[in-house]
This record gives structure tokens, C-alpha cells and sequence, in this order.
């Protein structure tokens, strides 16, 4: 398995880690409609580059954990209590009336995108997952190339996803809103369900 699979891989787990609503996708869809395409590709282009930094970490602590499983005790148990806060705040914003401003603040495309980005408490979970089921698989193997070709992957695949949502943002629009609002609900169930899990897990 070479460089350009792990590219494939890295493309592939992004952009379908990255089509579903998200406040990356949504902003995208927003930017592209209320002010202009350019602005919205900038503010993709600056969110890839923070996937990079983030799929990189994510690789390495997946690397340290498998070869430590010691840790992964540690590591659930501090992630039961990320994912039961998550879970709150999830089915907080599903009840939350959110009022949309009528005066549009001006997005700088590239720096909201970085700024944007580094918000998302998602990526490098999702990424560490990603590799270590790969590893788990036999797809992915750990070495200075492979690592670097899967992150360039996964932060091109965010990008191009990005892309075809600002191409396609007024056509989407109304049905990103409603779908981003229902997967509040979903993720708040998916987070609650983990927590259970992992409780259950404890006690056993």
C-alpha cells in the first residue's frame, strides 16, 4: 500500500466525513450566497489548511495509543466526559430559537475559514478514529510518507467538498438549514448513546 493510497484513503474519509450539515458547511453556504463565490472558495481553502494540522496530530496520538493501549483507559474515560458535554449541548441547540440577524457581518474568507476551523471539535477525534480503524483494517500503514499523503488527502477532500457546496449553495440552501438543524437531535443522540456505552463498558 503506497503513497497514493493513503492519499485515496485520507481524500475519501474527509469528504464523506464532511457531507454532512456542519458550521463548516453551513458558513460556506452562507458566504457563497450573501457575498461571493471567491470569498466562500478562500474561506474553504483556509479551513483545509487547519484539517492538515489536524489530521497530523490525529495520526500521531493514534500511532502513540496503539502502540500504548495502556493509555486507552485514560483516554475513554476523558472522552466519556467530553462526549457527555457534547451531548448536552446538542440537545441545548435543539431547543434553543435561534434568530438570524438581519445585518450580515462581513466574513474575511480565508482568516474566518483557519479561525472557523480550529473551532471544529470534531476533526481530530474523527481523524483518530478514522486512522485507527484503518490501522485496525490493515489499510494503513504508519510511516513519514504515508502519514504526510493521508494528510494532504484528507485536507484536499475537505476542500473539494467545501467547493462543491459553495458551487452549489443556492440550490442547497433551504435544505442544509433544515437538515443542519436536525442533526443537532441526531448528534445529541449519537453522543448520549457513546456515553451509555462507554458507562456500561465502566461497570462491567
Amino acid at each position: 500500500m503506497g503513497i497514493l493510497f493513503h492519499f485515496i484513503l485520507g481524500f475519501i474519509t474527509s469528504f464523506l466525513g464532511t457531507l454532512f450539515p456542519s458550521m463548516l458547511s453551513m458558513t460556506t453556504v452562507k458566504i457563497s450566497i450573501r457575498e461571493n463565490q471567491k470569498k466562500a472558495i478562500s474561506f474553504a481553502a483556509g479551513v483545509a489548511v487547519i484539517v492538515i494540522a489536524q489530521a497530523y496530530v490525529a495520526v500521531g496520538f493514534s500511532k502513540v495509543l496503539l502502540d500504548n493501549p495502556d493509555y486507552l483507559m485514560t483516554l475513554q474515560q476523558f472522552g466519556t466526559v467530553v462526549f457527555a458535554g457534547l451531548s448536552i449541548y446538542f440537545f441545548t441547540q435543539v431547543t434553543k430559537k435561534k434568530k438570524e440577524n438581519k445585518k450580515q457581518r462581513k466574513i474575511k474568507g480565508f482568516v474566518s475559514g483557519v479561525l472557523f476551523s480550529m473551532l471544529n471539535m470534531f476533526a481530530i477525534p474523527f481523524y483518530f478514529g478514522v486512522t485507527s480503524t484503518l490501522v485496525m483494517m490493515h489499510w494503513y500503514d504508519f510511516n513519514p510518507m504515508n502519514n504526510l499523503f493521508f494528510v494532504l488527502g484528507s485536507a484536499l477532500g475537505t476542500f473539494f467538498l467545501l467547493f462543491l457546496y459553495t458551487k452549489l449553495a443556492k440550490k442547497i440552501e433551504k435544505k442544509i438549514e433544515r437538515l443542519a438543524n436536525q442533526m443537532d437531535f441526531i448528534l445529541g443522540i449519537v453522543t448520549a448513546l457513546i456515553v451509555i456505552i462507554n458507562v456500561v463498558d465502566f461497570l462491567l
